[in-house]
């Protein structure tokens, strides 16, 4: 499977799944990540993370510090050979080997934070729930499809992800009778 998208910036082109090669990126990326930053906690996500998801061909990871250290840590990895591409407060992302040729992308985040809980449940998600993937892939595919370069590509799925990650949420939820079952 291949969807494309050319204009302004990087094209998106969605593969077929390629999960032993991606966990195997993964484990390369994860050893050079801890060689510049021995205390931080790393997990696979995005897609690639995602047995049987198409994904674009970019293995993401989630890089977990202490709050107040995400940007030093993003200067480590600069340091490291990382292209920082972008920060927002509480969030770093670089790409490697450079933002025009990526074929990773290391998000910096506080450890066990908002952000690395998401990045988590949304990938654990996917991986349980082949309805909540479909519905996923259909946006990923449509965005691919229509998107002016990455960022265009990253907005368009925007939606699609919180949606799933509410109906989860709710679903998780105790589910209340409505009736009084309390004692006097």
């Amino acid at each position: 499977m291949s969807v494309a998208s050319e204009g302004a910036g990087q094209p998106v082109e969605l593969v077929g799944s390629r999960p032993k090669e991606w966990a195997q990126r993964f484990n390369l990326l994860s050893r050079s990540v801890h060689a510049a930053l021995p205390d931080a906690q790393i997990a696979h996500i995005g897609s690639t993370a995602v047995p049987g998801m198409p994904a674009k061909d970019v293995v993401d990871l989630v890089v977990g510090v202490p709050a107040d250290d995400v940007p030093e840590a993003a200067c480590a990895l600069r340091a490291a050979g990382w292209d920082l591409e972008g920060e927002r407060a509480g969030h770093c992302w670089l790409s490697s080997p450079n933002r025009l040729e990526r074929v990773s992308v290391a998000h910096v985040v506080e450890a066990d934070g908002v952000i690395w809980r998401e990045r988590l449940a949304f990938r654990d998600l996917l991986r349980r729930d082949g309805t909540a993937r479909a519905a996923y892939l259909d946006a990923k595919e449509r965005a691919a499809a229509t998107a002016i370069g990455w960022s265009d590509y990253t907005r368009a799925k925007a939606p699609i992800v919180g949606q799933l990650l509410d109906a989860d949420r709710r679903q998780a939820e105790p589910h209340e009778s409505g009736s009084d079952q309390g004692t006097d």
